[in-house]
C-alpha cells in the first residue's frame, strides 16, 4: 500500500542520514572528543579513502578489499602526519585547527596537482527493492549497518581491552600513565591512527554513492564536525550516536516536509539550538543529569 510505503521512505532516510553522520564522524570523534585536536584534514583522509578504495576495486579486488586498503592507507596517513605534525598540538584547539587546516590544503591541493580535476567512482553495488511503490537501495542499510558495526567495534576497543584502558588513561592524565608504564606517544599515534583509519573507510563507503575527487572531502568535514561538536567530549561515543538520532532526525522531518536543501540547512540550526541549551554538548548534559539523580 501506498501509505506503508510513505512511512517506510521516511524511515529509510532517517536511518540512512543516522548512518551519513556516523560514519562521517566515527574518526573525527576520536581525535576531538579523546586528543583535544580540532583536525580540519579529516576530510582529505576520507578523501584518501576514497581514492584508494576506488583504485583497489578497479584493479580487480572485490569492494570489502577496497575498503580494508582504504582504511589502512588513511591510518597509515594519519600516522605520517601525528608524528609530523599534530602531536605537537594536543590539547591546543585553536592552534590545532590552523594547522590542520594548512595540512587540508596541501593534501586537496597536492592531490589536484598529481591525479588532476578527473573524476572517480565505484559502483553501488546491491541493487534495490521495492515498498508500496517505493524504489530503495540496499547499500544504503548497508552503511547504516556498517555504521553501527564501526561505532561498536571502537566503543569494545576503548572499553574492554588493555590498549583502551592505557589510551583512556593517557588521555586524561598522561603524567600518571606515563608514571605507571604506558608509552603515551605510542598510544595517542595509534589512536590517531585509528581515528584516521575510520575516516578512509568512511570515504570507501561514501564513493560508493558519490563521485571522488580532490575536494572530495569537503562535503563531509562539516556535517562531521557539527555532529562531533554537539554530541560534546564527556563521552565521545555515546555521544555520537545522540547527536546523529537528534541531527538526522530533525533533518529528515525538514527534508522531507520542505526539500533537501532545507533538510540540509536544519541541521545546522538544529545544532545551533542544541548548543545554546547543551552548550558542552549532549553527552555532557545526559551525564550532569545523571549525576544529579544519582545525589538526590
Amino acid at each position: 500500500m501506498e501509505w506503508s510505503g510513505q512511512i517506510f521512505s521516511w524511515l529509510y532516510q532517517y536511518f540512512d542520514n543516522i548512518a551519513f553522520l556516523m560514519l562521517a564522524a566515527a574518526g573525527l570523534i576520536l581525535i576531538y572528543g579523546m586528543m583535544g585536536v580540532i583536525n580540519m584534514a579529516h576530510g582529505e583522509l576520507m578523501m584518501i579513502g576514497a581514492y584508494v578504495a576506488s583504485a583497489v576495486f578497479h584493479a580487480g579486488a572485490p569492494a570489502p578489499i577496497a575498503i580494508a586498503a582504504a582504511g589502512a592507507a588513511a591510518a597509515f596517513a594519519g600516522i605520517v602526519m601525528e608524528r609530523l605534525v599534530i602531536r605537537h598540538f594536543y590539547n591546543q584547539l585553536l592552534s590545532s585547527l590552523v594547522v590542520s587546516w594548512g595540512l587540508s590544503l596541501i593534501m586537496s591541493q597536492g592531490t589536484l596537482l598529481l591525479l588532476g580535476p578527473s573524476v572517480m567512482n565505484m559502483p553501488t553495488p546491491f541493487g534495490s527493492f521495492s515498498v508500496g511503490g517505493f524504489s530503495f537501495g540496499v547499500y544504503r542499510m548497508v552503511m547504516f549497518a556498517t555504521a553501527i558495526a564501526l561505532i561498536a567495534s571502537t566503543w569494545a576497543l576503548f572499553r574492554f581491552t588493555p590498549f583502551g584502558v592505557a589510551a583512556r588513561a593517557a588521555m586524561e592524565k598522561p603524567r600518571m600513565a606515563a608514571a605507571l608504564g604506558v608509552d603515551v606517544t605510542r598510544v595517542y599515534t595509534a589512536t590517531f591512527a585509528i581515528g584516521a583509519g575510520l575516516g578512509g573507510i568512511a570515504g570507501a563507503m561514501f564513493a560508493q554513492t558519490a563521485a571522488v575527487s580532490p575536494f572530495f572531502g569537503q562535503t563531509y568535514t562539516p556535517m562531521a564536525f557539527i555532529t562531533v561538536v554537539m554530541g560534546g567530549g564527556a563521552n565521545a561515543i555515546l555521544g555520537l550516536i545522540y547527536a546523529a538520532v537528534y541531527l538526522a532526525g530533525v533533518q529528515t522531518i525538514a527534508a522531507n516536509v520542505f526539500n533537501q536543501y532545507v533538510g540540509y540547512i536544519s541541521i545546522m540550526a538544529a545544532a545551533l539550538i542544541g548548543l545554546l541549551t547543551m552548550p558542552s554538548g549532549i553527552s555532557d548534559f545526559v551525564q550532569k543529569r545523571q549525576a544529579r539523580k544519582m545525589a538526590r
